[in-house]
Formats: structure tokens, C-alpha cells, sequence
């Protein structure tokens, strides 16, 4: 029986094995875990490109929906700032994405994963 480390939602972290949704790897073969913010950098362009045609077109709206513009581009950065995505850099996949989801919950998967290679390779060395 597999003892599980980490589980939230699709995501599992146990003795052997990492699944995502779309893939399950092997923890002896994971060689690197990485968590990126690509949306962030998406979104905070978009935000700024869309609060500066505010300022040129604000003559042409209400109040409201200028307030109503102001709130959605101070929130989309915000909101993209709480989704990651996590890559494995496997013996099999080279820096493959295997998730993208809420930050705390990949922050958890991650540091699951970390500890289990750390456990194995320490197995690795006091019995090699």
C-alpha cells in the first residue's frame, strides 16, 4: 500500500508516484519541480494597456463604468498572481507542465514532491 503524502483535488504526491490530471510520473524519476506565473506576466500588460485607453476614452463613459473598468484591471493582475503552474523536468519529459492551478495548492504539491526525492535519494545513498 502507497502511502500519500500530499492530496488536493487531482493532484497526488505519494511513495512513488506524482499524478496530475493529464499525466503521472515517477518520483524516482523526477529530476527537477518548478512553479512559474505566466498569466501574471500576461496580465499585468493587458491591465496597464486597458487602464490607458480608459484615460483616452473616459470622456465617452459614466462614472460607473469607469469605476467598474478601474476595479477589473486592479483585480486581473491580483487574481493571476493566486495561478501557477508547475513544471517536472523528468528522465522521460524534458520541463513538462503538469498543472497549472491555485498557488497554495501547487506550493503543497511541490514541497511534497521536494521532500520525497530528497527521502529517495538519502535511501539511494545508504543503500549504494
Amino acid at each position: 500500500m502507497s502511502h500519500v503524502y500530499y492530496k488536493s483535488g487531482k493532484l497526488l504526491v505519494s511513495n512513488n508516484l506524482f499524478r496530475t490530471p493529464r499525466r503521472s510520473y515517477r518520483i524516482s524519476d523526477i529530476e527537477k519541480v518548478t512553479i512559474k506565473r505566466p498569466l501574471f506576466w500576461i496580465g499585468v500588460p493587458i491591465a496597464i494597456g486597458s487602464f490607458m485607453m480608459l484615460t483616452e476614452f473616459s470622456a465617452y463613459l459614466y462614472e460607473e463604468e469607469k469605476y467598474i473598468c478601474i476595479a477589473l484591471f486592479s483585480l486581473l493582475p491580483l487574481i493571476l498572481w493566486n495561478i501557477g503552474t508547475l513544471s517536472v523536468t523528468s528522465k522521460s519529459y524534458a520541463n513538462d507542465d503538469a498543472i497549472t492551478g491555485f498557488m497554495p495548492s501547487l506550493r503543497n504539491a511541490r514541497e511534497a514532491l521536494e521532500n520525497r526525492i530528497i527521502a529517495q535519494s538519502d535511501k539511494e545513498v545508504k543503500h549504494g
